[in-house]
């Protein structure tokens, strides 16, 4: 099965607000800027990283201050749940028969309807 080719003008168009003036400029140093973080990080990360907001400059995302928030980010990206950690248990089949559960009024209708 072909992977699909990740798009990175669409990254920039989900992570920064575009102005309406000087695209060319402004795409060429976003460009330049996604390609930094794609190097450190991976582009498949980059295509789902979310902050909720959108920034004026992915410059934000290379500084030191978000690099934490992009490494927490990127570390549960990667995590991968050990599934031989804890053995599997099998409690066999069903024996006995079930006990009788109480039913609780929810509501005052409910208890006056008893």
């Amino acid at each position: 099965m072909p992977q699909k080719k990740i798009n990175k003008k669409n990254i920039l168009i989900r992570l920064v607000d575009i102005p309406p003036l000087g695209k060319r400029i402004f795409y060429a140093r976003e460009m330049k800027l996604l390609n930094t973080l794609c190097e450190r990080y991976s582009l498949e990360f980059m295509e789902i990283v979310d902050f909720g907001k959108k920034f004026d400059s992915l410059a934000y995302l290379v500084s030191y201050k978000l690099k934490r928030a992009l490494d927490v980010k990127f570390r549960a990206f990667n995590y991968k749940v050990d599934t031989n950690r804890y053995p599997e248990y099998s409690l066999g089949e069903k024996v006995g028969e079930d006990a009788p559960t109480l039913h609780k009024p929810k509501s005052i209708k409910d208890f006056l309807d008893e």
